[in-house]
C-alpha cells in the first residue's frame, strides 16, 4: 500500500510521530507502520529489544503526550509482522499535543498522505462542534465553592504539583467540571462497606459509609480493607514463614481504584464493598462503556467513561498502567487454584475476589488438619517448639492480645491444647494425642 489519508510508514521513532498520531485523531483514523522504509515500503530490520522500547514510549505518550487523552482510541501492536499503531477516528476533537495546547503547533489533521498544521479557524471550528460532549465529569459542576485541602495532601504525599489546570477540573476558565466536585472536599456521593460473618448477608460484623473527596475515600476504603485483609503464616521448617494475604494486595487496589475511576456518576447508587468468609464482592454502578465486551477489556482494550477523572487519578499515582486492570488481577492470583470473577451488567460491574486462605471446612466442623488461621499457627509453633507463655507465643507469631487469647480459648476447649501452671508461670502444650 502506498501512504493516504489513512496510511503512514515510519523508519524511525521521533517526536514527530505525535503529529502523526493527532492528525489521524483529528480526521477519520489510520494505521501507522514503524519501521518501514518510507519510501520502499520494505521492513527494517527491528530487534526485540526496540520494540519493546517503543511500546513503552507510546504508553506513556497515550496517558501523557496528547490532550484530551485519547481513551480506547489508540492500539499498539509490537508482535504484528511490522510494528504496528492503529488510531481510531477522535470523538472530542481537536486532540492536540499536550505541550503545544491548541495553536498551530499543536493540531494537526490528516490531508492527503500528510499530517499538516491546523489553522486558527479550523481549530475554533472543532472547539465549538465538539462544545458539548455529554461526559458527566467534563461538565460544568452545580457547586462552584470548592475546596480542595485533601487533594493537596495527595499531590504533596507523591511530590506532584498540584495544578487545577494541569489535572483536567475546568470546563472554562475558572469553572469547575464534575471532575473537579468529585475530588474536592464538598463530594457528596457516599462509598458503602460491610464485613459478614459466613459467607451470606446474614449476619453484620461490621458496616460503614465513607464520604469525602473521592481520592480520600480511596484511600479509606482500601486502609479499611487492609485492616480486615488477614495473614496466613505457615511454618514448615523451612529457614522463613510462609505468609498469604487473603486477598493479594495488587488486586484489591486494581478493583477498587477502576470502581471509582469508571463508575456512572450519573446513577443514583453506590459502590459497595463487601467482604464475605470466603470472597470479596467489589460492586460499581454503570456497565463497560463504548460498546466494548469483557473479553475486549481483558484483552488490553481501553474503556472510558470519566476521561477527565482518570486522568486526575493517573496524575496522583493512583493508576499505576492503566488498561491492563483486569490482567492484573488476574496476575495477582497466578500460582493459586482460584481466580477473580467479573460479572458485567447493562447498570453495573462487579468484581469478585476469592479468599486464597478459605476452606471449605467450618468453625463448628474443625479438626486437627482444619483449623482457623490463628489456630493453626499456634498448634504448629507449640508442635516445633514444645511448652510456651502466651508472652512467647505472641511475640514469635507477631498476633495481637485480643486474637491470641481468642485462640487459645478455642484450642483448650477443643482439647487441642491444654493449660499448665498459674499466673506468670502459665504455659500452653500440645495434649499427648494431638501431638502427631
Amino acid at each position: 500500500m502506498n501512504e493516504d489519508q489513512n496510511v503512514e510508514y515510519k523508519s524511525e521513532f521521533t517526536n514527530k510521530l505525535k503529529r502523526e498520531i493527532v492528525s489521524f485523531l483529528n480526521t477519520n483514523g489510520g494505521t501507522i507502520y514503524l519501521g518501514v522504509d518510507d519510501k520502499t515500503h520494505n521492513p527494517l530490520a527491528v530487534s526485540e529489544s526496540q520494540k519493546h522500547e517503543w511500546e513503552e514510549k507510546l504508553n506513556h505518550w497515550y496517558m501523557n503526550a496528547f490532550y484530551p487523552t485519547p481513551f480506547s482510541l489508540i492500539d499498539i501492536l509490537p508482535n504484528e509482522k511490522v510494528f504496528t499503531i492503529k488510531v481510531r477516528p477522535g470523538r472530542h476533537v481537536p486532540y492536540a499535543i499536550d505541550s503545544e495546547g491548541y495553536t498551530s503547533k499543536g493540531v494537526y489533521i490528516r490531508y492527503g498522505s500528510s499530517a499538516v498544521k491546523a489553522t486558527n479557524e479550523q481549530i475554533k471550528r472543532m472547539l465549538q462542534q465538539n462544545s458539548d460532549n455529554n461526559e458527566f465529569d467534563s461538565e460544568m459542576s452545580v457547586n462552584q465553592n470548592l475546596n480542595f485541602s485533601e487533594l493537596k495532601k495527595r499531590s504533596s504525599l507523591k511530590n506532584v504539583s498540584f495544578s487545577i489546570k494541569a489535572l483536567h477540573m475546568l470546563k472554562e476558565s475558572s469553572i469547575y467540571n464534575n471532575a473537579a466536585f468529585l475530588v474536592s472536599d464538598e463530594n457528596d456521593i457516599i462509598t458503602k462497606v460491610a464485613i459478614y460473618q459466613g459467607t451470606n448477608v446474614m449476619v453484620f460484623k461490621d458496616k460503614r459509609e465513607i464520604k469525602g473527596a473521592l481520592t480520600s475515600q480511596i484511600d479509606e476504603l482500601l486502609y479499611f480493607i487492609s485492616l480486615n485483609n488477614h495473614t496466613k503464616i505457615k511454618i514448615d521448617g523451612a529457614p522463613q514463614r510462609h505468609e498469604t494475604k487473603d486477598y493479594p494486595e495488587a488486586a484489591v487496589r486494581e478493583a477498587v481504584v477502576n470502581a471509582f475511576a469508571h463508575r456512572d456518576y450519573l446513577l443514583h447508587s453506590t459502590i459497595k464493598v463487601e467482604i464475605f468468609d470466603d470472597r470479596m464482592e467489589i460492586l460499581s454502578p454503570g456497565g463497560i462503556p463504548d460498546g466494548l465486551s469483557l473479553e475486549e477489556i481483558t484483552d488490553g482494550m481501553t474503556a472510558v467513561r470519566n476521561p477527565q477523572l482518570v486522568h486526575i487519578l493517573d496524575k496522583l499515582k493512583y493508576i499505576e498502567n492503566y488498561g491492563t486492570g483486569i490482567r492484573r488481577m488476574y496476575n495477582a492470583y497466578d500460582g493459586t487454584d482460584k481466580k477473580p470473577i467479573f460479572e458485567v451488567r447493562p447498570n453495573s460491574f462487579k468484581v469478585t475476589l476469592p479468599n486464597l486462605n478459605w476452606s471449605n471446612s467450618t468453625v463448628s466442623n474443625m479438626t486437627n488438619s482444619s483449623l482457623e488461621t490463628n489456630e493453626d499457627l499456634i498448634v504448629e509453633f507449640l508442635k516445633q517448639n514444645g511448652s510456651q507463655s502466651k508472652k512467647e507465643i505472641q511475640q514469635n507469631l507477631n498476633m495481637s492480645n485480643y486474637n491470641i487469647r481468642k485462640s487459645l480459648n478455642i484450642l483448650i476447649n477443643q482439647g487441642i491444647i491444654k493449660r499448665t501452671g498459674k499466673s506468670v508461670k502459665t504455659r500452653y502444650l500440645i495434649t499427648r494425642h494431638n501431638l502427631k
